[in-house]
């Protein structure tokens, strides 16, 4: 009899005592999406205005896209399936029905964390407009990564998608023979769902 009671003491007690060891969350969606400024759709060159139309490309390059929460990063892919992000072209002055579209950078799974940053790689190589092809290149002292500070969050089971806008023609400058992208980008929305 005593021995029941033992063990049933012994049960109850194993019962009540925690392991220390919380139960993992669930990852949320974090997705980054990039579109171009509607009002950007000019540029001078030599003296002359040219207007994007449906042959102008504008080439960006992206990746080693990262959000941070203090020190701590995850890093973000191009889609949900990737394993790796070995950088992507995208062609920011891509329209339908006369507006910019929207393009998706990256889609990836993240720990349910309240992050601070988003940073990724964003070059350019090429603007075709007008009949002209011109080489484009960032400044010499300009480093490849974009820091944009903001303060965002991810649930479990939920997508948080942050909307980039950028300025693709204005932030080209002609810099003696060269002309220089200056990177005008922010975040301009974010949406839970």
């Amino acid at each position: 009899m005593t021995g029941k009671i033992l063990f049933l003491l012994f049960f109850l007690f194993t019962m009540s005592c925690s392991t220390g060891v919380e139960r993992s969350k669930d990852p949320g969606i974090v997705k980054v999406v990039i579109q171009a400024n509607s009002s950007d759709t000019t540029i001078v060159i030599l003296g002359k205005t040219y207007t994007v139309d449906t042959s102008s490309v504008f080439s960006i390059q992206v990746g080693q896209g990262k959000i941070y929460v203090d020190s701590f990063y995850s890093d973000l892919m191009p889609n949900l399936d990737d394993y790796y992000d070995s950088g992507k072209s995208y062609n920011v002055l891509d329209r339908d029905k006369g507006e910019y579209k929207k393009i998706k950078l990256f889609e990836t799974y993240a720990p349910a964390e309240v992050f601070e940053k988003l940073e990724f790689s964003l070059n350019a190589s090429v603007l075709k407009i007008g009949g002209f092809e011109i080489p484009v290149q960032l400044p010499q002292d300009e480093k490849l990564l974009v820091d944009l500070e903001q303060e965002f969050w991810v649930k479990e089971n939920t997508t948080t998608e942050i909307l980039l806008g950028i300025e693709p023609l204005r932030s080209i400058v002609r810099y003696k023979d060269s002309y220089r992208f200056l990177r005008k980008i922010r975040i301009k929305q974010i949406t839970y769902y």
